[in-house]
């Protein structure tokens, strides 16, 4: 089984924190998480040998945690499919995903989905597997999606993602040209009422919703756009862009529904997932799809992994 450890400081002493003090803030383990482990024989240990949370570790005494024995996920049927995995460590899964897969199954798709494909991945390798997506993307978005391997790592970067320490921007191909071609849309998101799940600018009762944006190409009638959420409400871009009267193309629920063209023209080009022992950044290319519209060449993608001293 995986665990997880940390390495008690003389600072930390000094504070006099016991385990479990020690484990939330310094393993980002949750109360939840904690409860759970005192029923594991094995589950918390102090220089390996099982303790409570009370217990007052000293500087150089090591914390360690089980990753814990998750059963698969209920309602997500196993299946073969392609995964694009474009990094991988203990922590967490990055996948660029297919516009037109959903991330979730639903009614009508219980098999065809990314969440099967990855169950399927992991059956094949003899592991089990709890879907635990970080970001989410809609069915027709495209792009970096993060995917937490344990209910520990899930954990630790669903903190990083609420504290900006998880950066995502995307490609959009968005009708007409913005003008000005770079700036940032500040408006209030809320459901609108009676439509399901379309959201609108709501002033009265959304949630603080902003988007940075910056023209990277024109085309004759549409431009491709770089886009930079400092908030990731549900369907932020497509809605900040619609309202500001330039659709994504291809979004039936903004815009216009295109013939020919099933999805809507937003990719998830980049993630950058800043740990305390390492930084993970990643970007890829826009589709090729996007290329029928403007000319997308030259739009490298990178990688760079830092390692670094820490503990997570």
């Amino acid at each position: 089984m995986e665990r997880f450890e940390y390495t008690v400081t003389a600072e930390d002493e000094a504070l006099g924190l016991n385990l479990g003090k020690l484990a939330r803030q310094r393993l980002n383990a949750s109360a939840t998480l904690l409860r759970q482990l005192k029923r594991v024989e094995d589950g918390i240990w102090l220089d390996g040998v099982s303790v409570y949370v009370n217990v007052l570790p000293k500087a150089g005494q090591v914390i360690s945690l089980a990753g814990g024995r998750e059963k698969d996920s209920e309602n997500i049927i196993p299946q073969q499919g392609e995964v694009d995995v474009v990094y991988e460590d203990e922590l967490m899964l990055i996948v660029n995903k297919q516009g037109g897969l959903p991330v979730h199954p639903s009614r009508g798709h219980e098999k065809d989905t990314l969440a099967n494909y990855v169950a399927g991945m992991f059956e094949a390798r003899g592991e089990h597997f709890v879907y635990r997506a970080i970001n989410r993307l809609d069915r027709g978005t495209s792009g970096l999606m993060c995917i937490a391997k344990t209910k520990y790592s899930s954990a630790i970067l669903a903190k990083a993602l609420w504290s900006d320490r998880i950066e995502r921007q995307y490609y959009a191909l968005c009708e007409g040209h913005p003008d000005p071609a770079e700036g940032t849309i500040d408006l209030p998101l809320g459901r609108r009422e009676g439509f399901g799940i379309q959201r609108c600018v709501d002033y009265e009762n959304g949630q603080h919703a902003v988007t940075h944006y910056s023209t990277v190409r024109r085309g004759e009638d549409c431009s491709l756009l770089r886009l930079r959420l400092e908030t990731g409400r549900t369907h932020q871009i497509r809605v900040h862009m619609a309202h500001s009267g330039h659709p994504l193309i291809g979004d039936f629920m903004y815009g216009t529904e295109l013939e020919g063209f099933d999805r809507v023209a937003l990719h998830s080009t980049y993630i950058r997932i800043e740990l305390p022992d390492r930084v993970v950044e990643l970007e890829t290319p826009p589709p090729e799809c996007f290329g029928q519209f403007i000319d997308i060449s030259g739009l490298e993608g990178k990688r760079n992994i830092e390692r670094r001293e820490g503990e997570v």
